[in-house]
């Protein structure tokens, strides 16, 4: 019972604490915590020793006071499980959100440390004019800019996307072949991204004068995972496939888009609704740095639905 409770505690703890935490001094953030769990826990204790309290007796808070049961050994022994179950289900979350939730079996079983062959989608993201942005907010606000942002990206997990690495203001998010292709996720994740911060754009100006914007680069292929170091363990996906979406990202401000895909997974994708979808002509001008041979890429836009007369 306190398992299932601390797992229900803790995702409504992981869902409004991280801004709190950010910008309060660390002892107050612990000091909450314990509180809060502490006041959890013996409200547990209450509510099991008096089940049949209608909703009009518990609106007066003396009532909490007068009929608290007396705390005991069984009582103290279950807030002593209730705190290590809380625990234990943060390191769980913290485990398999620093891994991804696809590697987190390979990662229990320790078949991640024999490389695997896998077929990825990419996509590279990166804030625009963050030199300009940094400069203007100072290292300190920029770095709480960072932290907002990349917290909003966690609406790709909506769309099957797992978060591989951040790279200081942009990030590089993966999807398994499959999950990336169905119903173009991989596509969909970047502009919900994009909407999100339009619609939170009055927040962004209020607090940091300043709306961010983003572009991406998507591409496909094989890549090795493999788990590296022997002390400070960590994922590694490597391959050309990764080189190449970098690449690609980075012709975003050329070619004037927010989205560049590679022709490759343009020819994967199962349907093309909803999205335009501009081949460049000009191959040479997309010959990128280190390949011999240039490379198909295609602009994507979100398809503008027709106004009825």
């Amino acid at each position: 019972m306190s398992a299932l409770l601390a797992v229900l505690f803790t995702a409504i703890d992981m869902a409004s604490f991280d801004k709190l935490m950010r910008r309060s001094p660390i002892r107050i953030f612990v000091f909450l915590r314990f509180f809060l769990y502490l006041a959890l826990g013996l409200l547990i204790i209450f509510f099991s020793s008096n089940k049949n309290l209608s909703f009009e007796q518990l609106k007066d808070y003396r009532i909490y006071f007068e009929m608290m049961p007396k705390i005991g050994l069984p009582q103290a022994r279950f807030i002593a499980w209730f705190y290590l179950s809380c625990i234990l289900n943060s390191l769980f979350r913290a485990s398999y959100r620093k891994i991804g939730i696809s590697n987190f079996l390979h990662w229990i079983t320790g078949t991640l440390n024999k490389p695997r062959v896998e077929k990825r989608i990419f996509m590279f993201v990166d804030m625009k004019s963050s030199v300009t942005i940094a400069e203007k907010l100072g290292h300190k606000r920029f770095s709480f800019l960072v932290q907002d942002v990349f917290s909003d990206l966690a609406i790709i997990e909506n769309y099957k996307g797992e978060i591989y690495q951040y790279l200081g203001d942009g990030a590089i998010i993966s999807w398994s072949f499959k999950n990336g292709i169905r119903n173009n996720n991989c596509i969909k994740a970047f502009f919900a991204f994009q909407k999100l911060i339009q619609r939170k754009s009055f927040i962004y100006n209020n607090i940091y004068g300043e709306k961010p914007e983003f572009k991406a680069g998507l591409h496909m292929g094989e890549i090795m995972v493999l788990q590296v170091g022997r002390f400070k363990r960590d994922i590694s996906y490597n391959g050309d496939t990764l080189n190449t979406t970098a690449r690609i990202e980075s012709k975003c401000n050329e070619l004037k888009s927010n989205l560049l895909i590679s022709g490759l997974l343009y020819e994967r994708l199962k349907s093309h609704d909803g999205f335009t979808f501009s081949e460049h002509k000009d191959k040479e001008a997309l010959k990128l740095k280190g390949k011999k041979k240039a490379i198909q890429v295609y602009k994507v836009g979100i398809k503008q639905k027709k106004k009825r007369k």
